[in-house]
């Protein structure tokens, strides 16, 4: 015997003890079993009698087999890989345990069907059965009494409790027509009195029998069997005839009270199992809940899938350990839960093969960086060069991963330009900073110079120096860092104190200069027509500038979408300021000219 044919024969002994356990045991057992022990199960159940469980049990047994199936896609989907395939093509390989599985499936459904119709046949031929005996009986009844009257009447409702089930519809009606006429024949006939009276106290032993299994059915564990069992001694009670009329009442409080008590128990116990039911489903409704946020909110990058993947696996291995749901919701929950799995797997599947495709853009877009990186490598403006380098790196940073098998050497590639620029830049630097000793002993003379030149009376002479200083600052050669900023702020504010004292020497001077001109006019010939005539130039002169400007800010709403615009736009307001500093000129002009015409008229 082969090794497999070994394992085969115990999957099926392990199959054959199943099939006696609970159902609710045996779909729990199914989460625990590989596909042979699934398979073997299925074969058995084909061989063995249907009952109203069977079917729950076999799509429990399905949805077992499908859950292996996908454990073993995962490593498939490896071997396929390591064979030089690409994942795309992926193809599941031949599985005939599946085809077996489904022959299986065929021939059940085929027994369930035969089995319908046997039931159903077997149920109408009881019924005639039935029928034919209580006739019997109806006539028996009927008649005077023999000596075999009795015996006839036993044997009669012997053969009526050894038939078993007929059609529901008919049950009630002939079961009162069956409970009369026995009723009648004991009742309405004489007979031997002693005989009469044993065969009821043999039906009373029978009745308190029933009773006592009744009572043990309270502590049966499956409720299934309790009610199975409860309904048959029913039967059985209801085919045993009657007991004495002093005590009938009082034997049928006792069976009922058991019967009564047992459907409390089981009652109770279904509620327990409810309850629990119902909180399986929340756990498993939370699950479902769970995958499909999952299949919503899609991770964007492997790494997530990879995260989000082993959520949902362990979403399955929680879904496994919780217990069975409602019947009626077991269904649509598990269907809701697998197409939520099923469709995150079809969307991750759907990511990779974009992915690759997206990786091979991505490889062709950094082979152009390290073009550029490389073209860049050997330049001398190492400022200007540096900025551009660091614009490559953050484009790099944001095209995303390439393939794999290329990811080390276009990296090394790409670092190899910076490398090499930086090398150099490196040494430059070095070169520089030695240059910069002499820099700042020059710039540091010239700030000395423009403090003194801060008590400079002769403004003029000043203006002359400082031009002089300001060629030397700039030719004293290149500062950086910090060093760069102290140097500059101080020799900056001290040009602005300069130039600002300059400034306002000058436009004391221009003012002066302004009066002594308005002056001359109010004091020469004609001095009224001459100051408004230059009164007029004045405002025309003002009434320009106005135009001008406006004319300047409606041509900067054109320039504003162009190309270089903000480079434009500086130009723009550089002009208009120049244009207000004028205007404040000839408007400081004409109030001085106004000032001396109202002086003149007094």
């Amino acid at each position: 015997m082969t090794q497999h044919a070994e394992n085969y024969s115990s999957e099926l002994q392990m199959a054959e003890s199943l099939m006696q356990a609970d159902p609710q045991t045996v779909r729990h057992a199914f989460h625990k079993m590989d596909k042979e022990a699934l398979l073997a199960f299925a074969e058995n159940m084909i061989n063995t009698p249907l009952d109203d469980d069977s079917q729950a049990v076999f799509d429990a047994l399905l949805g077992a087999f499908d859950q292996c199936l996908e454990r073993e896609r995962p490593q498939q989907i490896k071997e396929w890989i390591e064979s030089g395939k690409e994942v795309r093509d992926f193809v599941p390989p031949h599985d005939p345990l599946k085809n077996r599985l489904q022959e299986a499936v065929e021939a059940f459904k085929a027994k369930r069907e035969e089995q319908r119709k046997q039931a159903i046949a077997e149920r109408l031929e009881n019924l005639k059965l039935k029928q034919s005996i209580l006739g019997q009986i109806q006539a028996l009844a009927a008649h005077e009494e023999t000596e075999g009257s009795l015996g006839e009447m036993r044997e009669l409702m012997r053969q009526w409790k050894e038939i078993r089930h007929i059609p529901h519809e008919h049950q009630e009606e002939l079961y009162a027509a069956y409970k009369l006429a026995v009723d009648q024949f004991y009742d309405n006939h004489s007979i031997y009195m002693e005989l009469k009276d044993l065969d009821r106290e043999k039906n009373l032993e029978t009745k308190i029998d029933l009773i006592k299994r009744t009572e043990a059915l309270k502590e049966e564990s499956s409720i299934r069997k309790a009610m199975v069992g409860l309904n048959k001694i029913h039967e059985e009670w209801k085919n045993t005839g009657p007991v004495r009329k002093e005590i009938s009442e009082e034997i049928w409080s006792r069976f009922k009270s058991a019967s009564d008590g047992v459907l409390q128990i089981k009652k109770a116990q279904q509620a327990s199992i409810d309850a629990e039911r119902q909180v399986n489903l929340q756990q498993k409704m939370l699950l479902v809940e769970k995958a499909e946020t999952a299949l919503a909110a899609l991770p964007s990058s492997p790494r997530e899938w990879s995260q989000v993947s082993k959520q949902v696996d362990a979403w399955m291995e929680e879904w496994k350990t919780i217990g069975p749901v409602p019947a009626e919701q077991n269904e649509e929950i598990w269907k809701r839960f697998q197409t939520a799995r099923n469709g995150f797997y079809t969307e991750r599947k759907q990511f990779f093969k974009q992915l690759d495709s997206a990786r091979e853009e991505n490889l062709i877009a950094k082979l152009k960086l390290c073009v550029e990186a490389e073209s860049m490598q050997d330049s001398e403006d190492f400022q200007k060069t540096a900025d551009a380098l660091q614009a490559l790196q953050d484009k790099w940073k944001a095209i995303g991963p390439v393939p794999e098998e290329h990811n080390e050497g276009i990296w090394n590639r790409f670092r190899a330009a910076f490398d090499n620029f930086y090398t150099r830049r490196k040494q430059w630097m070095s070169e520089r900073k030695e240059q910069e000793s002499g820099a700042v002993q020059l710039k540091e003379a010239v700030l000395v110079k423009l403090e003194a030149l801060k008590t400079e009376s002769d403004i003029s002479k000043m203006f002359g120096e400082l031009k002089g200083l300001q060629k030397e600052w700039n030719e004293a050669g290149f500062v950086s860092g910090k060093r760069f900023h102290s140097l500059n702020n101080k020799y900056r504010a001290l040009c602005d104190e300069l130039f600002g004292k300059y400034r306002e020497t000058a436009q004391n001077q221009r003012r002066a200069q302004m009066k002594t001109n308005i002056d001359k006019l109010v004091q020469g010939p004609n001095a009224d027509s001459r100051m408004n005539a230059e009164e007029r130039k004045i405002r025309d002169r003002i009434a320009k500038i106005k135009e001008e400007i406006l004319t300047i800010e409606n041509n900067k709403s054109f320039f504003a979408l162009a190309k270089n615009a903000d480079a434009v736009l500086k130009q723009f307001d550089d002009k208009i300021e120049q244009l207000k500093q004028q205007m404040a000129k000839a408007s400081e002009e004409a109030r001085m000219l106004r000032d001396a015409r109202s002086q003149h008229a007094s």
